[in-house]
């Protein structure tokens, strides 16, 4: 049991590094050796957990997707305890992807540098189609409790991912003087709220 936990904990490092080097270089010009570096570990540990830096890319991404996911998943348990429904656990669900997800800029940073290699790349675009797929999927749940007609709260659910991820490339491209993005993100969200 210690060992699996061992290569466990060394896989996580080293896909935690690549989140490091990702806020402080493009991916084409992050080596393997920058990625072994930053996590405190020989180079050619990296060629036996993944086959190459794709491959440690693409697990990167399911490791980011799976911990928000496991995140949002315990949030909805909390607050479906808490008996939130309707328009309020819509309202909670955007303060809640505000705080997580569009307002991180290092994590907006990173997945901005993923965007362009999915636009090239097809493995990564479809790791990147599946999460996507699921935001929206688990969105549309939400806004489903608040919205009557279930076709639309999909439809509004889409919307909401392409407003979200384009405030979350204005966090991380204007300048934030120029521009209060919560403040804009709250008046998008409250409209939406009102809409349903």
């Amino acid at each position: 049991m210690g060992r699996k936990n061992g290569q466990e904990e060394k896989r996580t490092r080293i896909l935690d590094a690549l989140h490091i080097c990702l806020t402080e270089k493009p991916f084409d010009q992050t080596s393997i050796k920058d990625i072994a570096r930053a996590a405190d570990v020989n180079h050619g540990l990296l060629h036996y957990y993944f086959r190459s830096k794709e491959d440690i890319l693409l697990h990167y991404i399911d490791h980011v997707i799976g911990r928000y996911k496991a995140m949002f998943e315990q949030w909805l348990a909390q607050k479906q305890a808490q008996e939130l429904a309707g328009k309020d656990l819509a309202a909670a669900f955007f303060t809640f992807m505000n705080d997580w997800i569009t307002l991180d800029r290092q994590l907006s940073k990173v997945f901005i540098e993923i965007w362009e290699i999915a636009a090239y790349n097809p493995a990564v675009r479809d790791r990147l189609r599946c999460a996507y797929r699921e935001w929206m999927e688990a969105l549309a749940f939400i806004l489903g409790g608040a919205a009557p007609d279930p076709a639309a709260a999909k439809r509004i659910s889409i919307a909401i991912v392409a407003f979200l991820e384009g405030m979350s490339l204005f966090s991380v491209i204007l300048d934030p003087e120029a521009i209060d993005i919560r403040e804009v993100l709250a008046g998008f969200q409250a409209r939406i709220i009102e809409m349903l």
